[in-house]
């Protein structure tokens, strides 16, 4: 139910009593999405007021429909940048703060690294140290990532800690897993080192002035809380397991997130509209994930700390990330389907002409359950790669680029799907 009115969808190709019918629900979702405020909301990054304001909205949305409301309560960090900079010479160049990163303002000597076997023989201590190159090539893990965290990450964190530099700028560009260029190479709240990221061409005109170089990182971190929501409905009668519906409601800082993942969270909320009567033989949750755009995944590891004992409950998984941006379709793909629940899917998908079959992709929050086995779908624009990516972390992500058709559907599905599986 949106805004107090049962949203009815019927199946395509039924002519003009369809189209009238979608029109009437694209209204509906516009509506919502207008409520909601979750478009409205902007930048809300863990521990801001502006995520614990989409959360009080997502939990009172749960509770409007009928549907019981859990909190997981989280301690998080809230962090607060101001302008930094590099000086040497004559010249003052322009870097980025990392997120989270401690503050500084000191005059140092520098050295230049490009691998991790020049990083183990060269002096950092007490230095800047510029790394640029192969070892600088993709944004590093946080540290020990609960759930990806790749070995060669491991390494560079152990060679900072070991070589004990003073702080640490990256020279990055353009990376097709983040919209930012250039990138912050170190996102994370637990590493310790001031660290900040920088393009090529401010780096050469550094190199073009002699002397020491005075590095200004205005950077804090502040403690703060925040919480996790899971919106349940149980089964009718004996239950067969869970499945879940899910779809971040975080966003990374500087980015009113749209697409990365506003549009997500107004499919949740439609298809829990749609569900509130649903009485199958599944306990339904629907979890707006607070933390898949945080090194912290705070969100995430208090759900897997209250429910990770009930991984082998979950029937099915369902993950809306980056979807409806206009010009694409929606992208469905499988994890661990049989080959019967295979091609019964494929006769799903089929009912919908703005959507397809899409290939694996490992970045958000089904992630979590595909490690551990379960059965999954994950829904996302089909340009996901090619221009979405693009968008992601940056203030272009706008609402505006979200087509609100493809969102109607994409609820839809998730309705016929729940309910037919």
């Amino acid at each position: 139910m949106l805004n107090g009115r049962k949203l009815e969808f019927r199946s395509p190709g039924a002519g003009a009593e369809w189209h009238a019918v979608r029109i009437f629900a694209i209204l509906l979702i516009m509506n919502a999405m207008a409520l909601a405020g979750i478009f409205e909301f902007g930048e809300r990054p863990l521990g801001t007021e502006a995520n614990r304001q989409a959360t009080e909205f997502l939990a009172r949305e749960g509770e409007r429909l009928g549907y019981e409301v859990e909190r997981l309560p989280f301690k998080c960090v809230r962090w607060e940048k101001g302008p930094s900079a590099i000086f040497r010479g004559a010249e003052q160049l322009e870097v980025f703060a990392g997120p989270f990163s401690p503050a500084i303002d000191q005059w140092l000597d520098g050295v230049m690294v490009s691998t991790t076997q020049q990083l183990k023989r060269t002096n950092c201590k007490g230095k800047i140290v510029f790394l640029r190159g192969e070892i600088a090539k993709e944004p590093l893990m946080p540290l020990d990532f609960p759930f990806y965290f790749p070995d060669a990450h491991r390494e560079i964190y152990a060679l900072l800690d070991e070589r004990q530099p003073a702080a640490v700028v990256a020279v990055t560009a353009k990376h097709p897993a983040c919209g930012l260029e250039p990138y912050p190479l170190i996102d994370d709240a637990n590493f310790r080192i001031p660290s900040a990221y920088m393009d090529a061409a401010a780096l050469e005109r550094m190199l073009a002035q002699k002397g020491r170089i005075r590095l200004r990182i205005d950077s804090k971190t502040f403690p703060e809380t925040g919480e996790q929501l899971v919106i349940r409905k149980k089964a009718a009668g004996a239950s067969k397991g869970k499945i879940l519906i899910f779809a971040h409601m975080d966003t990374a800082y500087g980015t009113p997130g749209a697409l990365d993942n506003a549009a997500g969270v107004a499919i949740l909320l439609a298809a829990m509209g749609r569900l509130q009567d649903y009485a199958g033989p599944y306990d339904l949750e629907f979890i707006p994930f607070n933390g898949e755009d945080s090194p912290m995944v705070k969100g995430q590891l208090a759900y897997l700390e209250r429910y990770g004992k009930e991984v082998g409950r979950v029937k099915l998984g369902i993950n809306v990330d980056a979807a409806g941006a206009k010009g694409s379709k929606t992208a469905v793909s499988t994890y661990h389907l049989d080959d019967e629940r295979l091609a019964w899917l494929d006769g799903e998908i089929a009912q919908y002409s703005l959507m397809e079959r899409g290939p694996e992709w490992v970045e958000s929050d089904h992630s979590i359950f595909v490690f551990r086995g379960v059965p999954c779908l994950a829904l996302t624009s089909s340009t996901l790669r090619e221009s979405v990516m693009a968008l992601s972390h940056t203030p272009r992500d706008t609402v505006d680029l979200v087509d609100r058709a493809l969102l109607v559907e994409a609820a839809e599905f998730i309705v016929r799907v729940v309910t037919d599986f």
